[in-house]
């Protein structure tokens, strides 16, 4: 795991934890950074801007997806149908609730409620209920309404209504994330993802308008910070910082997948993994 300057892109801490992280998010302090090591099935916090470890817990079943609520985290295991709630002080386990196989990114709806993405064609509900969407990884709120993905047909799906929209290129969506106004952010990945040139694209959610924003290989997670769209491009080992016209390159080498802005520190945490 790194951490950069959102100013200038520096590295200016880095430590090694885990072996297979997917996912990181923040306190709302930014003080603690919480990551999601897949393959043993941990979940760590870690102290920001030091990176040393608060605790580690134990979750099995591949944790995925990340999300602070309510004074809870919670952490989505995609191998283990379930979203389990966390102690965020201690990482004692406070609740599990059970979820269609292949449960991913975790959100809140317009309502403060707590939804997360299935690859199944359906997003879930803590409570149970279902609603049918898209079969991708990703879900977003945008103006109010949650835009799901279907990873295999290329496009994006609207919830409630099942409307759907064509990516621009024949690239498969995997992270969608709120952009600037009336924004949704989509990375999407090449036929063969390790090669192939991705997209990463800005859709205007009223015109229904892409703007093509980067091609690198392997895009993971995409998020706004400000006036930048930061990207972590696995597949080319780096970050991309993308300002108006210009893009700047930072962590040259490093294999990012998962990236969260820490606005009080000025600090981008980014955790990297050469596998995933």
């Amino acid at each position: 795991m790194i951490l950069l300057s959102l100013a200038t892109g520096a590295v200016k801490a880095s430590a090694s934890v885990g072996g297979d992280l997917v996912a990181v998010t923040l306190s709302e302090d930014g003080e603690i950074a919480y990551v999601a090591d897949s393959a043993p099935g941990d979940v760590y916090a870690l102290t920001m801007p030091a990176l040393t470890v608060v605790w580690k817990q134990h979750v099995g079943g591949s944790p995925f997806g990340l999300l602070l609520h309510g004074g809870r985290l919670l952490v989505s295991l995609f191998a283990g149908a379930a979203v389990v709630a966390l102690d965020p002080f201690n990482g004692a386990q406070m609740a599990s609730y059970h979820v269609p196989a292949g449960p991913a990114e975790i959100a809140l709806d317009a309502q403060g409620h707590v939804v997360v993405a299935g690859t199944r064609g359906q997003v879930t509900y803590l409570d149970g209920t279902q609603l049918r969407a898209g079969t991708g990884f990703a879900i977003a709120l945008v103006n109010g309404t949650m835009w799901t993905e279907d990873y295999e047909r290329s496009e994006l799906v609207h919830l409630g209504d099942g409307h759907r929209i064509g990516l621009p290129l024949p690239l498969f969506p995997f992270w969608l994330a709120p952009g600037g106004p009336g924004q949704l952010l989509v990375s999407a990945e090449g036929g063969n993802e390790d090669d192939d040139p991705g997209g990463v694209f800005a859709l205007d959610t009223t015109s229904e308008k892409f703007t093509t924003l980067a091609r690198p290989r392997d895009p993971d997670q995409v998020v706004q910070f400000g006036t930048k769209v930061l990207v972590a491009a696995h597949g080319d080992k780096e970050v991309l910082a993308i300002d108006a016209e210009k893009t700047n390159t930072w962590a040259p080498g490093m294999p990012a997948v998962a990236l969260a802005p820490d606005a009080q520190l000025g600090l981008l945490a980014v955790v990297v993994n050469d596998h995933e």
